[in-house]
């Protein structure tokens, strides 16, 4: 093997790659990405098994070959190259030589024969899609995917299609979070996988500023391809259905915010809050809110907003701050609807565009 290449070319594919690889020390060849050269184009994958990564690049070859090399270690020295280096690679003695300048490294390869492969797919179903619209969904859902192992199905963003629609939704025991995009046409075949939260976090890294995104899957894997590049993973068995009617319930009780003024005086209020008292009180009347904290050992502290739209009874319920600011810091509209029937009962949060919605469930105690 022998090929060169310039710096900035090989750099943005390395360091997609080193993303699928594994920080675990089961497999040392998790560790290592895999590169072939032949008729000027270097292919590299890399995969922890769970998901995968493939990249071609063209570069001016010399000589083809292939072999396996660390990830991180090949990285970190394309990193600190010259901006403008013209990198060259030439593969001897079972060392990789790395050359640019008077820089030189020499790497340690592994035999290719031995090196992981995510199994093929045989795709049942296809979808073809817009980076900008697959970004935006899962930015609007993802942030709520659990982190909780003990219950699988709720640690992917699901997706589901039917009829000229693509539904992402993610739900934890407190969260739930639901988008969507309108197709021109209906899908005959209609399909819901649930996606793992790695393959979500590292899928919207890549395709920004992509075109079109081709998804195949056969409902065990799933691959997402746009140009030079395909991003492959493995599926989670499980999923969790009906999570669309949870939005279908009445709301008797409704305000409407701005949400600037709204988040600003909830992190304030949010400050005297810790650990054992997340909370913060939301005490609505006509054309006020006051929001205050659970008294902690810290003290408390209390803020109202005046002239709102508000709908509905004198009325209090408690929200955990970060999670109900972590919904608002994904909301683009100026002002969104709070939705609610009871302060035990999940409450509705909609955007002024009603392509997403989340669903926040309260802190079930009284108010002292």
């Amino acid at each position: 093997m022998k090929f060169s290449v310039i710096k900035e070319k090989i750099l943005t594919h390395l360091q997609y790659a080193n993303g699928f690889t594994s920080s675990k020390f089961i497999n040392p060849l998790l560790q290592n990405v895999y590169l072939s050269v032949e008729e000027n184009v270097l292919t590299m994958r890399t995969t922890n098994y769970q998901i995968g990564f493939s990249a071609t690049i063209d570069v001016d070859m010399v000589e083809s070959g292939s072999l396996t090399v660390s990830c991180k270690k090949l990285l970190d020295i394309v990193k600190e190259l010259p901006e403008t280096a013209i990198v060259e690679f030439n593969f001897n003695d079972n060392r990789l030589n790395i050359k640019s300048g008077k820089s030189l490294f020499r790497l340690a390869t592994t035999d290719i024969e031995t090196f992981p492969t995510m199994a093929p797919i045989t795709g049942e179903y296809y979808l073809k899609l817009s980076s900008k619209d697959l970004i935006s969904l899962f930015k609007r859902v993802s942030f709520c995917v659990s982190n909780e192992h003990q219950k699988v199905e709720y640690t992917g963003a699901h997706f589901n299609v039917y009829g000229n629609c693509l539904e992402v939704y993610a739900t934890g025991l407190q969260r739930v979070a639901i988008a969507n995009t309108i197709f021109d046409m209906n899908f005959s075949d209609e399909f819901i996988v649930n996606i793992p939260k790695k393959t979500v976090t590292e899928l919207m890294k890549i395709i920004e500023n992509r075109d079109i995104i081709e998804i195949s899957t056969d409902k065990k894997q799933m691959s997402f391809k746009s140009g030079n590049i395909t991003v492959y993973t493995k599926l989670i068995e499980k999923f969790v259905k009906g999570v669309s009617k949870l939005f279908l319930n009445d709301y008797p009780i409704q305000a409407r915010l701005e949400k600037k003024t709204f988040m600003e005086t909830a992190k304030r209020i949010a400050t005297i809050t810790d650990e054992d008292s997340p909370g913060i009180s939301l005490s609505f009347e006509t054309g006020r809110l006051t929001l205050s904290s659970l008294e902690t050992e810290h003290g408390l502290g209390k803020e109202t907003i005046e002239g709102i739209e508000y709908k509905g009874d004198p009325f209090n319920i408690i929200f955990h701050a970060r999670l109900l600011q972590e919904i608002l810091n994904n909301i683009e509209s100026d002002h969104f609807l709070l939705e609610m029937s009871s302060h035990r009962s999940p409450a509705l949060i909609t955007p002024e565009s009603d392509r997403y919605r989340y669903l926040i469930v309260p802190i079930s105690i009284d108010k002292i």
